[in-house]
């Protein structure tokens, strides 16, 4: 018994030593108190956690909240040809004694023309024609007019390839960025980013931003599939930018895998969540002592009154810390772990067992003790 008491003493004053660890203990989070408000933090059993959750807060938007409307307009229909418009001319003649009267085709290709630098272009038959600000139409009847004479009655189709000057560019989280030509197709911003490849995220997860000069607008890619007024026509150089908001939550403490996972909001239970960190490690963690952290949302009415409206209200969106305790020794919270939601922001938490941070206490003590350096040669 004399030769216990010293290590009994032993143990007691490393036990009132800090001990080593990577998180809190257990007992820690039954002693949390929120910074702000001082109140304590509860700590709640998953079996009296709220289940299937489903979020009431706003959906990323206020009613108010124009979106990308506030960028409507009807398009881009400008024709005119500018500096380094591409074009496709093709020419026609449905006489027989014409220039195709040898022919067996009564149609010529004459083949794709760029507009140069001072705005014109040369065409077979026809030579060299100004054709800045002006329309494939005004052009095509040039054409006829120099043609009258060479054909008995000539015809001329201008197709416009190309205009670089009045392309958009898509970027961000898509699989293929880059500039796009606008066409007389008149483009939509969901046709800008399927141009792109389609968005890497879900549309749950995604938001875009279209920029039109000094003017800015954002929404949820998921609200412009549901309304078509957020799907607004593109105008020269606007830039569609994607981003990416997919909500995350972070494990760490005694699991397998630490670190931060994102997830599509709603389609992720506390027991997929659980497996994406590859459960808890065997040999460290307490079983029965399996957190979640929470900044739970908190709605309520708040008066509002005015003069016109004397008894309105407003709603009120405040959070609120919560602790939820999961007990992974009892085999009823495994069948709750497949019901309970996990949120945005959820903090995941597996504490070590009582032991595996007291043999920490020992395994300091036991560390061999730092030799001496070796001297300098010559020394």
């Amino acid at each position: 018994m004399r030769k216990l008491a010293p290590c009994l003493l032993f143990v007691a004053v490393l036990s009132a030593c800090t001990a080593p660890s990577d998180g809190p203990s257990a007992g820690g989070f039954y002693n949390a108190t929120d910074p702000h408000t001082q109140e304590k933090i509860p700590v709640i059993r998953l079996a009296n956690a709220p289940m299937d959750q489903v979020s009431t807060a706003p959906v990323g938007y206020s009613v108010s909240d124009q979106g990308l409307s506030v960028l409507r307009s009807t398009g881009f229909a400008d024709t005119r040809l500018r500096r380094g418009d591409v074009i496709e001319v093709t020419i026609l003649d449905t006489g027989e004694e014409g220039m195709f009267s040898s022919a067996q085709s009564k149609t010529l290709n004459l083949g794709r023309f760029t507009v140069d630098s001072a705005g014109t272009v040369t065409l077979p038959f026809v030579g060299r024609q100004r054709v800045l600000e002006s329309s494939p139409e005004g052009l095509q009847s040039r054409i006829v007019s120099g043609l009258k004479g060479s054909a008995v009655n000539p015809q001329a189709v201008v197709t416009v390839v190309d205009k670089p000057t009045s392309g958009f560019t898509v970027n961000g989280d898509v699989r293929s960025a880059g500039r796009f030509p606008l066409t007389a197709r008149k483009e939509r911003v969901l046709d800008a980013i399927a141009l792109a490849g389609g968005a890497s995220s879900a549309p749950t997860a995604a938001t875009v931003t279209v920029i039109r000069g000094k003017q800015r607008a954002s929404a949820p890619l998921e609200r412009v599939l549901n309304e078509d007024r957020q799907n607004i026509f593109l105008l020269p150089e606007d830039q569609v930018y994607i981003g990416k908001d997919a909500p995350s939550f972070t494990a760490f403490g005694a699991f397998k895998s630490v670190g931060e996972f994102e997830f599509e909001p709603g389609k992720l239970s506390l027991m997929q969540a659980f497996s994406r960190a590859g459960g808890l490690l065997d040999d460290r963690a307490d079983a029965s002592n399996f957190y979640v952290m929470r900044n739970q949302q908190v709605y309520s009415a708040v008066p509002a009154a005015t003069a016109k409206n004397p008894g309105m209200v407003v709603a009120a969106t405040t959070t609120k810390p919560v602790i939820y305790r999961v007990d992974m020794n009892d085999v009823a919270n495994l069948a709750l772990m497949q019901r309970f939601q996990v949120m945005d922001g959820d903090i995941l938490y597996a504490s070590n067992s009582g032991l595996v941070d007291f043999a920490k206490l020992f395994t300091i003590y036991q560390k061999s003790p730092a030799t001496a350096a070796a001297p300098l040669p010559g020394r």
